[in-house]
């Protein structure tokens, strides 16, 4: 059981396993073995207490990460706690400290542990851009969000053609090059076929039904939308690395009867290990706020494009 533990600075909580330990000498994240029998959230609120003092009040699964390495087979079962009560120590002797989430390096932690230093990397909104009238106005719109420092930009254009959508997003990815922004290509699979790590595949609900298996390779980013648990489970099964679900709150999209609100996006989020953005009627500023219904940040359209 491990827990992905954030302070009100946004910083996660790191622990240095000791030299003699398995790993020895490696960062890690605060967590510990679950008894036979023992429940799972029982066991992580147990771990953490002993190892760290703090008090768990709420938590949502992340991710499961199976490793193996030459002598040790492990799973780990992650959660994001989203409260928590007490100030942590190292209670068994472990150095301890606060780690900005831009710092964390995959070589600084046990090999099991990269899956979720990767995770952990993902930016806490993600830009959806709008419907644009022109390649010229598509690509003045992607020059103001690359300036503004947007991290991770779907680039959703469903009024274009496969070719002329490609030929837009190619343009969009020699704006973006040098910069810190990835792009999320929202065609199906078949027209994607760039090996750039600056760049991934994100499914619609309709393309995640007919996939087979993961459409990119693991250094690229796959995403989904989804609207059921049984779409969210798909996207699990097929290896996602992160899933949007909708709709959380009205867009003028949606129906009343249709929108999940928060407490139907906790029940969902809480049934599979996956990052899941809220998406509908979002605003950036929901971001942290959205981590105590188990989300891990926000997407959106309008409320995400800079004046």
């Amino acid at each position: 059981m491990v827990a992905v533990i954030f302070n009100q600075r946004n910083e996660v909580l790191v622990a240095l396993r000791k030299s003699h330990s398995h790993q020895g000498g490696l960062w890690e994240f605060p967590g510990g073995k679950r008894e036979p029998g023992e429940p799972r959230l029982q066991a992580l609120h147990r771990e953490i207490q002993e190892e760290t003092g703090l008090w768990l009040l709420a938590s949502h699964p992340l991710c499961r990460v199976e490793h193996r390495y030459a002598d040790k087979h492990v799973l780990l079962d992650v959660h994001l706690v989203s409260r928590h009560v007490g100030e942590p120590s190292g209670r068994e002797g472990q150095r301890i400290e606060w780690r900005a989430r831009q710092d964390l390096l995959a070589a600084d932690f046990p090999a099991a542990n990269k899956r979720i230093v990767e995770l952990l990397r993902l930016p806490e909104t993600i830009t959806i851009t709008p419907e644009a009238n022109s390649k010229s106005e598509f690509l003045e719109l992607m020059r103001k969000l690359i300036a503004a420092g947007r991290e991770l930009i779907q680039v959703r254009q469903p009024n274009l053609p496969p070719d002329r959508y490609r030929e837009w997003f190619l343009k969009a990815m020699d704006l973006a090059a040098g910069s810190q922004t990835r792009l999320l290509f929202n065609n199906p699979p078949k027209y994607f076929d760039l090996d750039s790590p600056n760049c991934g595949l994100h499914a619609p609900s309709r393309i995640l039904a007919e996939l087979k298996a993961r459409p990119v390779p693991p250094e690229q980013l796959f995403s989904a939308s989804c609207h059921s648990l049984e779409e969210l489970r798909r996207a699990e099964t097929l290896g996602a690395d992160f899933a949007l679900l909708s709709p959380v709150r009205a867009t003028g999209k949606y129906q009343t009867s249709q929108l999940l609100g928060w407490n139907g996006f906790r029940r969902l989020a809480d049934q599979v290990s996956l990052p899941i953005y809220a998406l509908g009627g979002m605003r950036p500023e929901m971001a942290r706020p959205a981590r105590t219904y188990g989300a891990f940040g926000v997407a959106g359209i309008s409320g995400f494009i800079p004046r």
